[in-house]
């Protein structure tokens, strides 16, 4: 059986009061309190709003009634909106949304989730631009509109307001306003993701290639990074030279330099050593292609020019350097490493050291 005693001293302590500092703001002796903590007493009719203005909690909460209806009931919303992403069911997406909103309209998750599963179940269950699919995408934006404009501090619900903007408002043909919202994005990789969706013609082909140009990166990074493994090395090299199949590598110079360094160091290690003087050869080649491109005067960018990343530039001024020296000098000094010692006594190796 509930007790209201118990609910009392939860929020007392919540407050981290003691029972004598709760008896002085009510105005009542400190054992009334204790009594009614222990359940031998409940306080008279008249406290009870004093004690609920106090925690600033109503006084169904108080008594424990309205506030474990609307957890069970949110639980039970929670859980269908759950399933029914497990599911695939629309239609209950939709509809456990829509009740969600209905008894909670002040809770702008609920909001959230009504405008998502408007555009689902207008993409899933009606012909595209009908008038009914585009009265759910209006109705979508207007909830994203609602969410940005109350939750400016809240980030999930901002980020979410944003990306339905994004996605919703090309449909309806008002690509520019939904740039305006991708562009409030903070997150630069998530802002050119959005950007998709949003840019027509020459813009949309150039946000592409500068996601496309990021993924390379961020891949051949992650696949270097295992600089041990052979296969990950020449994987790296391949994709690289799969996506810039002109040879213009621009900043991809640097990797590979790098790259060949390190398959360099796999071949030596397994006793292959004309392997290892070909690819050192390699990396010198692409080190010193680095450098005349760090060289060229100030304001100058370097384009792309395969097919893939033709619209993207690489400006040297905003590529960062590890340190003062050149690509070539750190070429030079990876030369000097231990491990290079079986390739020393060749006159091949000596070469490379006097270049």
């Amino acid at each position: 059986m509930y007790n209201i005693g118990t609910k009392i001293k939860e929020l007392r302590k919540r407050a981290d009061m003691t029972q004598e500092q709760l008896a002085d703001i009510l105005g009542v002796a400190y054992q009334t309190v204790s009594k009614w903590e222990c359940g031998t007493t409940a306080p008279d009719i008249s406290m009870i709003a004093p004690i609920a203005r106090f925690f600033k909690i109503s006084a169904d909460e108080l008594f424990g009634l309205s506030e474990s209806e609307n957890d069970k009931r949110e639980r039970e919303l929670r859980e269908r909106w759950g399933n029914s992403w497990d599911t695939g069911d629309v239609a209950e997406r939709y509809a456990a949304a829509k009740e969600a909103h209905a008894e909670f309209p002040d809770n702008y998750e609920y909001l959230s989730w009504l405008a998502d599963a408007e555009i689902y179940y207008a993409d899933h269950h009606l012909e595209e631009h009908s008038e009914e699919w585009t009265s759910l995408y209006e109705s979508a934006v207007k909830r994203y509109e609602t969410l940005l404009e109350n939750c400016p501090d809240d980030i999930d619900r901002r980020d979410d307001a944003l990306q339905g903007l994004a996605l919703s408002l090309p449909m309806l043909g008002r690509n520019d306003e939904a740039v305006k919202y991708a562009k409030m994005q903070p997150n630069p990789t998530v802002q050119r993701e959005l950007l998709k969706f949003c840019l027509k013609g020459e813009a949309a082909e150039k946000n592409i290639q500068e996601i496309v140009l990021d993924d390379l990166e961020r891949i051949v990074l992650d696949l270097e990074y295992r600089r041990k493994n052979l296969v990950c090395l020449k994987a790296a090299e391949t994709i690289i030279k799969t996506i810039i199949d002109d040879g213009n590598y621009v900043g991809f110079h640097s990797f590979l330099w790098r790259n060949y360094v390190d398959q360099a160091c796999c071949y030596t290690v397994s006793g292959q050593f004309e392997e290892a003087i070909e690819y050192l050869k390699k990396a010198y080649y692409h080190a010193v292609a680095r450098d005349e491109i760090d060289a060229m005067k100030k304001g100058s960018k370097v384009p792309f020019t395969c097919a893939i990343l033709n619209k993207t530039v690489l400006d040297p001024e905003n590529t960062g350097r590890s340190g003062m020296t050149t690509n070539t000098q750190d070429f030079k000094e990876h030369l000097s490493r231990e491990l290079f010692d079986p390739l020393r006594d060749r006159d091949d190796f000596k070469q490379l050291f006097a270049l």
